[in-house]
């Protein structure tokens, strides 16, 4: 131990110890952000801002000591701003689309739901490392579900059709015409829900085998009061062989799954041969090495596999474990291509800095 501690660099232990500290400092205002998205805290301070702590417990319903406080840390880690010479709190544009906009592309609120939603089961995460085995989508409980549900609701309830669909070849005249629609992996149906509402003569079939993204998706496909949607369990109701479907998607599916090939073969035999499937997944690089240099996103996509998608697709014995970044775009023309699949088209989409979108082809 003195060797070492003699041929340390001082600054940089001290740079590193502030970076571990502001890991320890992210995931406490994870936690209270959170509490402020659910409360309503930032959508009030939208709403009445500038105020003081008094004004904001008053139009929240909340204890104002509570809110002042939870106010200061927010203040001091640069989420809201404040106004001393008024003593008054309030939210910068920007903070306010991040923050207090659901319907925003920017808005968070979804992400910081599942990342809580995960805190519950970190217990369980050294068993996972010595087994291998990971934990299912149910495993990681409701919250989970409906964060990930926050998560994709903008991109699927309002660009998916008017935006991405048409990008797909003759997909739009078919589903005008009438076409039988698989979702696949559906979730909590909100893509199969805004599908169904554009286009009512066509047929659409969700497939999940989570029960919470299930009791999600029938609640939601109840309120939309949508006729033309039903629901199933491929463990129970697979896929048909029978190349029926005209249309498949799956949007950040396959890299969570146990057996992806499996998958990407069942998608196959059940679509006819002028069939689409729209894939849309994580974008990544092919290396990690590619990913560390050039990917912004990859410190958020690793620590997502690792609690939640690599998780999930290693949660039975012999689970492949692809990854968040596992199913880049070469690792989708390989895989499809094993499963009989002749044409790929990466889309032109950059409506979208999470996911790579792919029309894949019989």
């Amino acid at each position: 131990m003195s060797d070492i501690s003699q041929s340390v660099d001082r600054e940089a232990l001290q740079k590193f110890s502030r970076d571990v500290s502001r890991s320890v400092l992210g995931g406490l205002n994870c936690a209270l952000t959170f509490v402020g998205d659910h409360l309503g805290l930032y959508k009030g301070l939208a709403d009445i801002g500038p105020a003081t702590s008094e004004e904001l417990a008053r139009e929240t319903r909340t204890s104002e000591r509570w809110v002042r406080e939870w106010l200061y840390q927010q203040a001091c880690i640069g989420q809201i701003a404040y106004d001393e010479t008024t003593d008054r709190f309030t939210m910068t544009p920007e903070a306010r689309l991040v923050l207090a906009e659901p319907e925003h592309p920017a808005y968070l609120g979804g992400m910081l739901a599942s990342v809580v939603a995960m805190f519950d089961t970190v217990d369980d995460l050294p068993d996972c490392f010595r087994t291998g085995i990971g934990q299912s989508f149910d495993d990681k409980g409701e919250g989970c579900a409906c964060g990930i549900e926050r998560m994709s609701r903008k991109f699927q309830s309002s660009y998916l059709v008017p935006n991405l669909l048409p990008s797909v070849t003759d997909v739009v005249a078919k589903l005008t015409a009438g076409a039988l629609v698989g979702d696949v992996g559906c979730g909590a149906a909100t893509s199969t829900i805004a599908m169904a509402k554009a286009f009512p003569n066509s047929e659409f079939v969700g497939y999940d085998i989570s029960m919470n993204a299930l009791a999600r998706a029938r609640h939601n496909i109840q309120n939309a009061g949508v006729k033309n949607v039903t629901l199933a369990n491929p463990i129970d109701h697979p896929l048909p062989e029978d190349g029926s479907y005209d249309f498949i998607t799956t949007f950040d599916v396959i890299h969570d799954s146990t057996h992806p090939d499996l998958l990407i073969s069942a998608i196959r035999q059940s679509l006819k041969p002028d069939g689409t499937w729209l894939c849309a997944d994580i974008q990544g690089k092919p290396t990690f090495a590619e990913n560390l240099k050039d990917n912004a996103l990859a410190s958020m996509a690793y620590s997502f596999s690792v609690m939640v998608c690599m998780s999930a697709g290693l949660s039975v014995e012999g689970g492949a474990g692809l990854g968040t970044l596992g199913f880049h775009e070469a690792k989708a023309k390989e895989m499809s291509s094993a499963a009989g699949f002749t044409r790929f088209r990466t889309i032109d989409y950059e409506g979208d800095q999470f996911n790579a979108f792919y029309e894949i082809r019989p």
